[in-house]
């Protein structure tokens, strides 16, 4: 198709680009602007992927690490995004705002829209007791009865809390190229914003967490119970064991001589501890005997001394008292008496240093006298826990040989109770290979750390997210504008019709063209007015201009005279054009006469009978020619019948075709007689693609005009006909391309 008549469509079809995108453009500034403000809270979650994998580029295998990687991302923000995750964070939020209606201690964050989902209190009541039994520390699998989950989505959705709406404000992402996922949360509320954002991603962590240790956990699990069963099996053997051996009066020599053993040990360390208290209390003896024997000749010499020193004292206190006396009875002037009591002082003073030496050896005596009594019993003591423990140890010596001469003689020789003892043996070895698996198994399930940890909580949003009104509705014009640009486009590729004279030629293989004929209103045309008209009727000069071409072109052969009007369907214009091409050659002074030889459409009731100029010599031709049955005069209503410059003779309307009509040499004859009067004739004839009609009337005219509609497409059963009027050769004038567009003409 040529790009220069698509851009003159474009172009005629400007208005209605710029309507559209002026209504887009002012739908969208109108809808944005009564949309809610809506609030974005952030949270910023470590992954752990890239710590995990490390990247190095002088690696081989960098690419595939980086590939690795992030696969490792896509994977985890779809798990995020996922219909079992997002379901978590719709039990957090129903729950809130189910238990906060019902406490009335703190707001709801949503109401329930029962315009979007009704439901009725008994089933909210249903859900909240479900809601509230359900832990989501612990779970890891949320996969509930089918009634729940009709339940939690018939009331999520009115309150806005169902899948789809949660993801219509999640956004999750990688944080540029770091170990870091963002969650954002987007709701009209920053409260509910914030509050959705940190629960989220704490729910999804934990429920991460126990998904990674799920198999773990069921692994420690199996393997304590089988560490139970086992304990139980050598639990159970043992006791059976032990049953036996009772109820055959034989002795456990499992048990019994370990028992015997443990009374042996424990007897030998009291003997040592009996004899080590034998030996400690002869030497207490011996120690404190030795004192005593030391200590009565030290103790006679220091009291003898200590009483003299005594005496002396004594003496020295009176002899200062009596001078004290003396000069306080001088006054303290009689220097004689001051000398004597200075010197009696220092005398004093000098025996109470002497003495005071052996102050304490009176006391020391005393205190030895007390000594002696407490050695005294000590040895008693000491004496008595020597024969104690002499006694204990030949005591213990008799158990002990007893014992060890009873262990001697415990021997078991029991086939069954051996089997027994050798199944315990393997229990308990079962068991022991059990409880290490077991306590690697915990060790194992206490060291799994989660990868997963929050970087920074979500925020309270200050201010709402620019909502870009203006923006988007440039952007909407554009978009509407582009829309509607290639809907023309696309319309009038697809648009097969015969618009302008390039596609004529394209869609019909260069078949040869007259002319085109601009469309013009009907309404009151009068075509011989408009071909005498001298400027006065200036919408009608493109299709007057359009006619006169074609009659310039039929006018330069001289020996074509007898025209046959076709077309390929029915209703493209013949008979239109055969009148306008009719008046169009009576405007050039000549006689022209229309012949309506379309049996199958005769022509409308506004063509009556009236007299014209020639009508009697038109009725004589038809009457010599015995055609009275078949044509007859018409003329078009309005106007004087006298004025006409062109004679109509229409049919009566035979469903029937022209052979079967007319003969021959008749119809030839008739013909012939009609060119005496006229100079031109012009005939019609039904459709090709319907009617055989044109065929039968090509032999007696000097060329055919084919009349095709602008709005007409050319489809396969079309072909046929277009292949029948390249066939006929030279008789073929050429085509009339009717009802163009003006626009389309240039």
């Amino acid at each position: 198709m040529d790009v220069g008549y698509l851009l003159r469509i474009l172009a005629r079809r400007k208005w209605l680009i710029l309507i559209a995108m002026v209504a887009a453009a002012v739908a969208t500034f109108l809808f944005i602007g009564r949309k809610p403000e809506q609030y974005r809270a952030t949270v910023i979650m470590s992954t752990g992927i890239v710590n995990y994998k490390g990247l190095n580029s002088n690696d081989d295998d960098a690419f595939v690490q980086q590939y690795q990687v992030e696969n490792a991302f896509s994977n985890l923000i779809e798990f995020i995004r996922s219909r079992s995750s997002v379901k978590l964070l719709t039990i957090q939020m129903l729950k809130h705002d189910l238990l906060a209606e019902v406490s009335g201690t703190e707001q709801p964050f949503r109401q329930a829209n029962k315009g979007l989902s009704d439901f009725s209190s008994e089933e909210r009541s249903t859900l909240l007791a479900e809601l509230v039994k359900i832990n989501l520390d612990s779970i890891s699998d949320p996969a509930f009865s089918q009634q729940f989950d009709y339940l939690l989505d018939k009331i999520a959705r009115a309150y806005g809390y169902d899948n789809d709406a949660i993801l219509r404000g999640l956004l999750v992402k990688r944080r540029s190229a770091t170990d870091y996922l963002t969650i954002e949360m987007t709701t009209e509320s920053p409260a509910l914003s914030q509050y959705m954002a940190n629960e989220y991603a704490k729910r999804f962590m934990t429920y991460y967490q126990n998904l990674s240790v799920r198999e773990k956990r069921k692994k420690a699990e199996f393997l304590t119970d089988l560490a139970a069963r086992k304990k139980f099996t050598v639990d159970s053997i043992t006791e059976i064991r032990y049953a036996y051996l009772r109820t055959r009066g034989l002795p456990s020599i499992g048990k019994q001589s370990e028992d015997l053993i443990t009374q042996i040990s424990n007897f030998e360390r009291d003997r040592e501890m009996a004899a080590s208290k034998r030996n400690a209390a002869e030497a207490s003896v011996r120690k404190i005997d030795d004192y005593l024997n030391r200590r009565g000749a030290r103790d006679a010499g220091e009291t003898q001394a200590r009483i003299i020193d005594k005496s002396d004292t004594d003496e020295q206190m009176a002899r200062v008292r009596e001078l004290t006396q003396m000069s306080v009875a001088a006054g303290g002037k009689d220097p004689d008496v001051e000398e004597e009591l200075a010197e009696a002082k220092q005398q004093l003073q000098e025996s109470i240093q002497k003495s005071a030496r052996s102050i304490g050896k009176p006391k020391e005596k005393e205190e030895s006298k007390r000594t002696r009594e407490d050695l005294y019993k000590e040895r008693v003591s000491a004496d008595l826990d020597r024969i104690d423990a002499e006694k204990t140890v030949g005591q213990l010596s008799g158990k002990i040989a007893a014992l060890k001469s009873r262990l001697s003689t415990m021997v078991v020789d029991d086939e069954y109770s051996s089997s027994l003892a050798v199944d315990e043996e393997r229990a308990r070895e079962e068991f022991n290979k059990v409880n290490e698996q077991l306590i690697d198994a915990k060790l194992d399930l206490s060291k799994q750390e989660s990868p997963l940890s929050i970087v920074e909580n979500a925020q309270l949003p200050e201010w709402p997210e620019p909502n870009r009104q203006v923006l988007l509705s440039l952007f909407a014009a554009v978009v509407a504008g582009t829309l509607a640009t290639i809907a023309i486009f696309l319309l009038a590729y697809m648009d097969g019709s015969l618009q302008s004279p390039d596609l004529f030629k394209r869609y019909t293989g260069n078949l040869p063209l007259l002319g085109a004929v601009s469309t013009v209103p009907l309404q009151g045309l009068n075509l011989g007015q408009v071909f005498s008209t001298n400027g006065e009727m200036p919408k009608y000069t493109l299709f007057r201009e359009s006619l006169r071409k074609i009659r310039t072109v039929l006018l330069q052969n001289e020996n074509d005279h007898v025209f046959l009007i076709v077309s390929l369907k029915s209703r493209e214009g013949k008979t239109f054009t055969m009148h306008a091409l009719a008046h169009s050659l009576a405007a050039n002074h000549n006689r022209v006469l229309m012949l309506d030889t379309n049996f199958k459409t005769p022509l409308p009731e506004d063509y009556t009978d009236r007299p014209t100029n020639g009508a009697a010599v038109l009725n004589k031709i038809i009457r010599e020619n015995n055609l009275t049955k078949v044509f007859q005069l018409k003329t078009p209503l309005g106007g004087a019948a006298k004025k006409q410059k062109v004679d109509i003779i229409g049919n009566h309307g035979l469903q029937k075709s022209p052979s079967e009509v007319l003969e021959t040499n008749q119809f030839r004859q008739f013909i012939s007689d009609l060119r005496e009067h006229y100079d031109y004739i012009f005939l019609e004839s039904a459709s090709l693609n319907d009617y055989s009609d044109a065929q039968e009337l090509v032999p007696f005219v000097d060329k055919v005009i084919a009349v095709f509609n602008a709005r007409s497409v050319i489809k396969p059963a079309d072909k046929d006909s277009l292949q029948y009027l390249q066939s006929i050769g030279d008789k073929f004038a050429g085509a009339v391309l009717t009802e163009v567009d003006a626009r389309n003409l240039n």
